[in-house]
């Protein structure tokens, strides 16, 4: 919602001056984790995802589309996927990490200790890099021209993007229904993949339907 409020204007900014901008939201990003900066919230004071920090990914996106053809090349280059591809390895190993005991077997203790401790209310850095990793990924994997983005399942995720807010509250609904379920029936494995698959159903008709409402022409009045 914060997000929202904002975008108008910085729309207005990166139009016109894009790479101040950015220059303005990396620098507010830095300062969060310098000086533990954060915004009010009630009841405790408690940010899940403190937006001063995140807004960086808000920024980040809006700024490779104004600035895409100069950006482009780059993220569509080998370098760009060589690193990308060794960051979400070197990422895996972490978490694989977490799940082993002794974690020391993939991961020293002295390197666990500084990567473990990842922020997730304000954006760890590890996590804007990973990401970013991601995101070159799939620029390399689902290029533009890619027919399989007109297929059903792609345009119902499309869909789903295209009102990731609506989305996301009904997935904290879904979440919590799905919980409830597993905590008062079963929490088998076929019980998980089927509360998924009827999750990812819901949220993609929901989705297709919002698309729908939105892009409908207004019926004009038998008066006009």
């Amino acid at each position: 919602m914060v997000f929202h409020l904002l975008f108008a204007p910085l729309l207005w900014l990166l139009l016109r001056v894009p790479n101040v901008a950015l220059g303005a939201s990396l620098l507010l990003y830095s300062l969060v984790h310098v000086f533990g900066w954060t915004v009010p919230a009630w009841p405790n004071n408690v940010w899940f995802f403190n937006p001063l920090a995140w807004q960086v990914l808000v920024v980040l996106g809006a700024w490779c589309i104004t600035e895409g053809k100069r950006f482009g090349p780059w993220m569509t280059s080998r370098t760009a996927l060589v690193l990308a591809v060794l960051y979400l390895a070197f990422s895996l190993t972490i978490a694989l990490g977490l799940s082993i005991k002794p974690p020391e077997v993939l991961v020293p203790q002295t390197l666990a200790k500084l990567l473990y401790l990842v922020d997730k209310s304000d954006l760890d850095p590890l996590r804007l890099l990973h990401f970013i990793a991601l995101a070159i990924l799939a620029v390399w994997l689902v290029p533009r021209t890619w027919r399989g983005l007109t297929t059903p399942v792609m345009r119902g995720a499309i869909s789903c993007g295209e009102n990731s807010l609506a989305i996301y509250c009904l997935g904290v609904l879904l979440a919590l229904a799905s919980h409830i379920a597993l905590v008062s029936i079963s929490d088998g494995l076929a019980m998980q993949i089927a509360l998924s698959l009827a999750g990812i159903l819901v949220m993609i008709a929901a989705a297709t339907l919002l698309s729908l409402i939105r892009i409908k022409p207004r019926q004009q009045s038998p008066l006009a």
